[in-house]
């Protein structure tokens, strides 16, 4: 290029005030021809690099200097560029991170857990780079270098539903519920199983610890977190539950085994709860220790009146006396009498109430309700004792020792004999009527009933033997319209008499009057 002259005087004049410079016509052809060789080396050096970029562009290949997550992927076709960066970001999203506990582990990595990675769009900002590149830039990456790197990074997107979800699983499989300890009543004493104290985790922590390891994931080391758990404590201890058995049995001993006195005069006997068979509530006096393991508590004690049956009846034989009746008798002609002997029984059932109070309750001492027993006969009972003597067929009546009356009887046959022994005059009938006691029998000819008259088997009157405190024999002393019998064994086991005589004897003895039938 050459340069004009009045430009240059000009310039030159107006700048110092002196002729212009002149410039050798040599100098100046030397400075056209570098001028034409590098115009002529900047329009090839164009054309090269406008070339290569087209090149670039059609093989989908990234501008050199451009790195993906520090990975230089310069050159690079998209699907390499991928494939270099993939390999790296394996390293993390394949990065193993184990969750662990006593009862288990869960081994998971960020791609298992659904994580993802915004790789394509990257690729896609790199390689429009290449697309984008002007002539100046393809120009001077090609022949001078990479002027301006290009580094981008990938985004890794974590799926918070899949680590919530891992999450909820460990809380669900670590956490365990305490268990209590248990008291329970057996029967025979009280018996205690051990508690187990649970966990609870804890789900925040966990799941914040588990995010730093998954941001951490490496598979050049695996990442091992500890899964935070808090003790949860029992309601019941076992302590306390062996406290409050121990409580129990010592309670419910002491109340089995506390001795209840029972006196009669100055004797005494004594008997626990135990002996007899009462069963204490523990259940109750596990429920009582286990509310509060302070007090002393109370023992309820079952006992039914009729488990003191048997121990009452063993007491009452070493206090029961038989009473024994007097005894008359005949003599030499006289009446004698052997005195009664009083008795006395213990009254059973007052006694099995009372002792059954005393030994459920805090009565420490029961006096042993006796009675005494009279006997069925006693010395008054001889004040008039009316004898049989069936050998002789005579009726006597004896008071204070004298015979005050004396009557011919008839007395049974020997197939049906007046019975020997000690009687009492029952039921005195005043012109009774006669039943027949034998209608199948020596009574079969005989009507059901005769009433009072002259025909009447009984006669006037009759007076029932009773057996002494018993019942009626069906002897009888009565009168007869058969009176040649007088004398005899003619009856069927009655004792006949004169109709004058009986109704003599009838008015002379009460009932209740002994009779002594000697043979």
């Amino acid at each position: 290029m050459l340069l004009r002259d009045d430009t240059a005087s000009a310039a030159d004049t107006g700048a110092a005030g002196t002729r212009p410079r002149r410039v050798p016509r040599r100098l100046l052809q030397a400075g056209a021809i570098l001028l034409v060789l590098v115009v002529g080396t900047a329009g090839a050096l164009s054309i090269t690099a406008a070339s290569w970029g087209q090149e670039l562009r059609d093989g989908e290949q990234l501008l050199p200097g451009v790195t993906i997550d520090r990975v230089d992927v310069g050159g690079a076709t998209r699907t390499e560029a991928a494939a270099l960066v993939e390999a790296e970001l394996a390293r993390h999203l394949d990065g193993q991170v184990t969750l662990t506990h006593d009862v288990g582990t869960w081994t998971t990595s960020p791609r298992e857990l659904g994580a993802t990675t915004d790789l394509d769009t990257v690729i896609d900002a790199a390689f429009s780079g290449t697309l984008e590149a002007t002539l100046p830039d393809l120009v001077a990456t090609r022949w001078f270098g990479n002027t301006s790197q290009l580094a981008l990074d990938v985004t890794i997107d974590r799926d918070p539903a899949a680590e919530e979800a891992l999450v909820a699983e460990v809380v669900d499989t670590v956490h365990l519920d305490p268990t209590d300890a248990t008291v329970s009543w057996t029967g025979d004493g009280a018996e205690v199983t051990a508690h187990a104290e649970g966990r609870q985790v804890d789900a925040e922590a966990v799941a914040s610890a588990l995010t730093a390891a998954l941001i951490g994931a490496d598979t050049a080391s695996d990442t091992e977190v500890e899964i935070p758990t808090i003790v949860l404590p029992p309601a019941l201890t076992t302590a306390q539950a062996e406290q409050a058995a121990a409580t129990t049995d010592t309670a419910v001993a002491a109340a089995l085994d506390r001795e209840v006195v029972l006196r009669f005069g100055d004797r005494r006997w004594q008997l626990s709860p135990r002996e007899v068979g009462a069963r204490g509530d523990g259940e109750a006096v596990v429920r009582a220790s286990l509310a509060d393991p302070s007090a002393a508590p109370e023992v309820p004690l079952g006992l039914d009146a009729e488990d003191l049956i048997e121990p009452v009846a063993r007491i009452a034989a070493e206090v029961d006396i038989t009473p024994v009746s007097a005894t008359a008798s005949y003599r030499g002609g006289r009446v004698e009498v052997t005195p009664e002997r009083n008795g006395q029984a213990v009254d059973r059932v007052p006694a099995r109430q009372l002792l059954t109070t005393a030994l459920v309750g805090a009565e420490d001492e029961v006096t042993l309700p006796v009675s005494p027993l009279r006997p069925a006969m006693t010395q008054a009972s001889f004040d008039r004792v009316l004898v049989v003597r069936q050998s002789d067929r005579v009726l006597e009546l004896h008071r204070g020792g004298q015979v005050a009356g004396s009557w011919p009887v008839a007395v049974g046959t020997g197939g049906s004999p007046t019975p020997t022994g000690t009687f009492v005059v029952g039921a005195k009938r005043f012109e009774p009527t006669w039943v027949n006691p034998a209608r199948d029998r020596w009574g079969a000819d005989l009507p059901a009933r005769i009433g009072p008259g002259p025909n009447n088997p009984l006669g006037l009157r009759a007076l029932n033997w009773n057996r002494p405190g018993g019942g009626d024999t069906l002897i009888r002393f009565h009168g007869t319209p058969n009176e040649d019998s007088i004398g005899e064994a003619a009856s069927n086991g009655c004792v006949r008499m004169f109709n004058d005589d009986v109704v003599e004897l009838y008015d002379l003895v009460p009932s209740g009057t002994t009779i002594l039938s000697i043979g």
